[in-house]
């Protein structure tokens, strides 16, 4: 099979956000249970949905967690096709696969971090498995900004290198989502549930929709 580049991070766009929306997004909480009060992680009651729910709670977090990767290798991958010397936005476009990179470090931690808890607590190593628990929690403070860093930043060579009118709106309309969610993470503003289930459904569906017109080029 003959897979280019540029389809391969085709697919990672189009497949991560929509896989990390199907398990972490409905059937994590439908299955394991949500681990937040009052909107903020609680380390007890993610240990306790995910005894019991069992091996399922573990399954599934793995699985987000390679979707969302898939997700960011494929910013990283869709960065660097516009990162081409002298193309409009290039140092830009590199700048988004650095953050990016440092995006899928910031996550590998947290989860691998999550993951061990779950395996202590199937242990019976409560104390343990509760500390590492509240350390995965706590270690996500700056994943909000680095995300809205690495995918603004992307926008920039989105719309100064848009082929058609299509692409450039969808390089807009992913630009005001990011700047509306670096503004909320860097001063800690609350827009309420609603609003930023909207955020993350239509930044996922705007970096899809950018995935499918990558790969019919």
């Amino acid at each position: 099979m003959n897979l280019s580049t540029r389809k391969l991070t085709s697919i990672l766009m189009i497949a991560g956000p929509i896989g990390v929306f199907t398990i972490w997004g409905i059937l994590s909480d439908a299955i394991v249970g949500s681990s937040e009060v009052n909107g903020v992680g609680n380390a007890g009651l993610f240990l306790q949905n995910a005894s019991s729910a069992g091996s399922i709670a573990g399954f599934l977090e793995l699985f987000g967690l390679l979707f969302f990767l898939a997700q960011i290798i494929g910013l990283v991958l869709f960065a660097r096709q516009l990162s081409a010397e002298g193309s409009a936005g290039a140092a830009f476009a590199n700048l988004s696969a650095l953050l990016g990179i440092a995006l899928m470090a910031l996550v590998a931690t947290s989860s691998d971090l999550g993951l061990s808890a779950l395996s202590l607590g199937d242990k019976g190593l409560t104390a343990e498995a509760m500390a590492l628990a509240q350390i995965s929690i706590g270690s996500g403070a700056s994943f909000g900004i680095f995300f809205a860093l690495a995918n603004g930043l992307v926008t920039i060579p989105m719309i100064g290198q848009a082929s058609t009118s299509t692409k450039k709106y969808l390089g807009f309309a992913f630009a005001l989502l990011m700047i509306l969610l670096l503004i909320t993470e860097l001063f800690g503003i609350s827009l309420g549930d609603i609003v930023e289930i909207i955020i993350w459904l239509g930044s996922s569906l705007i970096f899809v929709a950018a995935g499918v017109l990558n790969f019919k080029e």
